[in-house]
């Protein structure tokens, strides 16, 4: 009699205790549940399950869970993560619709609306859920309140809204305090300069349990703020995670800080294994090899690379790198055949100016046999079409050997298309400031190589003087801000962004205020750079022009060439404009002085108002 009694209370037991793992359709939670029932006959599975949930929602008109659920369950039913594309798409956006309208102030309701939208419709929501919160506190749980803060503080942050993000971010922080929000804190701060923060802020959570894409994150950013021994060990813990995860890149990288050459190289021949993007991991290779290692050794790694794709080194730059390592290694007939490339795109540069050189003389000679008339030079320059070649030469030599030198690694990949990038790199602000440095230094050298002593005397001649000039660059200053505001009724400018509405080479110039001062600064794009500008277009282009157009024409073109140089079409009509003003003057007072200070008065308030305005950003 006992046994069967056992057998009926354990199937009793089991029963029950089976039914207690199947979670109720009103459970938070339970569309996971079911999401993975869904087997072999998923269609069918899915319009089964899909009434049971209908028919619960009948039986409980007011339970918002059972809503919520519903909804999820149809939008990861047919979610592919692999391809980001959900097949029951429309059905999700019209379950939400419905959910939304239904309980459109419900907290929960609220936070998964958001979840759904992108850009500012979800900014739209969040908004709503801000006022929610404000007129009926009590309603929201202090986690759904930080859910709330947070996506606020994402969309700011892609918004490039630091302020407000941190402001939001650092409020769902205070809500729950099991939100671990320090990368992207640390992230903003570092975005800002304020390096110790940002590492305080990681520092402060490395124990918080987080996902190991996040680790891996946290692990490289610690990387970049230096902190490398702990950096390692987040890596670790990453690769006894998943050691699939771990990147040998970074793990290079973090050798290198620790003089550990030969492992760093060790790291970095493993990530050439994987075939993926192995252009990319064979030139990280060669630039450690480059630096750190024998040169047998990189020329080595150099030909690797290069039978894996000579188009990587098309100009032998990275061979005449290995070159200066060490003389006597031997070239081959590839490397020298790309040297050869080196010297015909030289060639190359010698002849460029004569396609503008020579129509403008072809022009001059035709329109004033035409007019029967040679104009006669109202201005006292000594240049002529030969400097003018001579100074285009210096420009477009200036530009080959900025890209070559600082940015010619780069310059391939994209030109022929040989590495695979998702992101937008992060920007070296020391290589940005030190090219910039090294082009303005280059131009001033060659500008002042085609001035004859003659000439030097029109840098500082001028009929007014320098007071009434300083005035007159104020004044310029002031026209020049009401024509930008002005031309933002017709263009897209970004009224907040005013170092790119008013100066060339933005991040550039940023860079060397972080990198080098304020000083450095203004002698390089407040002093020098004006300088050796003015001479140029309003010196030698308007001066060789003139002789044969007029003034008129000449001061047109002269114009036209300095907007064209600044590679900014929305300013186009402000560098115009700048040009014929600054132009007007050098006729108007026999001399470069006037327009000079002109220039470098505006610089200077526009480099001064960026100064600030980085400073107050961090």
């Amino acid at each position: 009699m006992c046994r069967p009694l056992f057998f009926i209370l354990l199937l009793l037991y089991s029963v029950h205790t089976f039914s207690q793992e199947i979670p109720s359709f009103g459970e938070k939670g339970s569309h996971e549940y079911y999401v993975l029932k869904l087997n072999n006959a998923k269609d069918t599975d899915f319009q089964r399950i899909l009434g049971l949930y209908d028919a619960y929602i009948e039986a409980h008109p007011e339970d918002v869970v059972s809503y919520l659920e519903r909804c999820k369950f149809i939008g990861n039913s047919y979610y592919d993560e692999y391809e980001g594309y959900n097949l029951k798409y429309d059905e999700t956006e019209e379950c939400i619709a419905q959910l939304f309208s239904r309980f459109p102030h419900h907290p929960q309701v609220l936070i998964y609306r958001a979840e759904n939208l992108y850009g500012e419709k979800r900014l739209g929501v969040l908004e709503q859920a801000e006022s929610a919160i404000e007129d009926n506190p009590l309603e929201w749980s202090q986690t759904e309140r930080a859910s709330i803060n947070k996506m606020l503080g994402d969309y700011y942050y892609s918004d490039d809204n630091n302020l407000l993000a941190l402001r939001y971010y650092y409020e769902a922080k205070s809500q729950d305090e099991q939100l671990d929000l320090s990368y992207d804190l640390a992230l903003i701060h570092k975005e800002q300069d304020n390096l110790e923060r940002a590492k305080s802020e990681l520092l402060h959570s490395l124990d918080k349990d987080t996902t190991i894409w996040t680790l891996s994150n946290k692990a490289q950013l610690l990387m970049d703020l230096g902190e490398t021994k702990k950096a390692l060990r987040l890596f670790d813990e990453v690769g006894r995670k998943d050691s699939t995860f771990i990147d040998n890149a970074e793990m290079a990288k973090a050798m290198v800080d620790l003089e550990k050459f030969d492992v760093a190289r060790t790291f970095l021949i493993k990530d050439t294994i994987n075939e993926w993007n192995k252009i990319s991991k064979l030139q990280a290779l060669f630039n450690h090899d480059l630096k750190y290692s024998y040169p047998k050794t990189a020329l080595t790694s150099y030909r690797i690379l290069q039978a894996e794709n000579d188009l990587d080194d098309f100009l032998a730059i990275k061979r005449l790198r290995l070159f200066l390592k060490d003389p006597l290694l031997p070239w081959n007939f590839s490397e020298l055949y790309h040297l050869f490339l080196l010297i015909l795109s030289i060639l190359v540069l010698v002849l460029l100016p004569y396609l503008w050189v020579l129509p403008i003389y072809n022009f001059t000679q035709w329109y004033n046999g035409w007019k029967q008339r040679q104009p006669q030079s109202q201005l006292n320059f000594n240049w002529g079409l030969k400097h003018f070649w001579i100074i285009s030469f210096v420009y477009l030599v200036g530009q080959y050997l900025l890209s070559l030198i600082f940015y010619y690694e780069e310059s391939m990949n994209v030109l022929f298309d040989l590495t695979i990038v998702y992101e937008e790199p992060i920007e070296d602000k020391t290589l940005l400031a030190n090219s910039m440095i090294a082009y303005v230094v280059f131009m001033a050298i060659g500008t002042l190589t085609i001035l004859k002593k003659d000439a030097l005397r029109l840098i500082y001649s001028s009929k007014l003087s320098i007071w009434s000039s300083l005035g007159l660059g104020v004044v310029f200053f002031i026209i020049n801000l009401t024509i930008l505001k002005t031309l933002r009724l017709f263009v897209d400018l970004d009224p907040v962004d005013l170092s790119t509405m008013v100066l060339n080479a933005t991040a550039e110039i940023v860079a060397i205020l972080k990198t080098h001062g304020f000083l450095v600064g203004v002698f390089i794009v407040a002093l020098v750079g004006p300088i050796y500008e003015e001479v140029i277009f309003r010196g030698v282009v308007l001066g060789s022009i003139e002789k044969h157009l007029g003034f008129t024409g000449a001061n047109i073109i002269q114009a036209s060439m300095f907007a064209m140089v600044h590679f900014n079409f929305k300013m186009f009509v402000y560098y115009f404009i700048f040009g014929l003003v600054t132009g007007y003057y050098a006729k108007r007072t026999g001399g470069l002085l006037t327009g000079i200070i002109l220039h470098i008065v505006n610089n200077f308030f526009v480099l001064t108002l960026v100064y600030f305005l980085l400073r107050n950003s961090i």
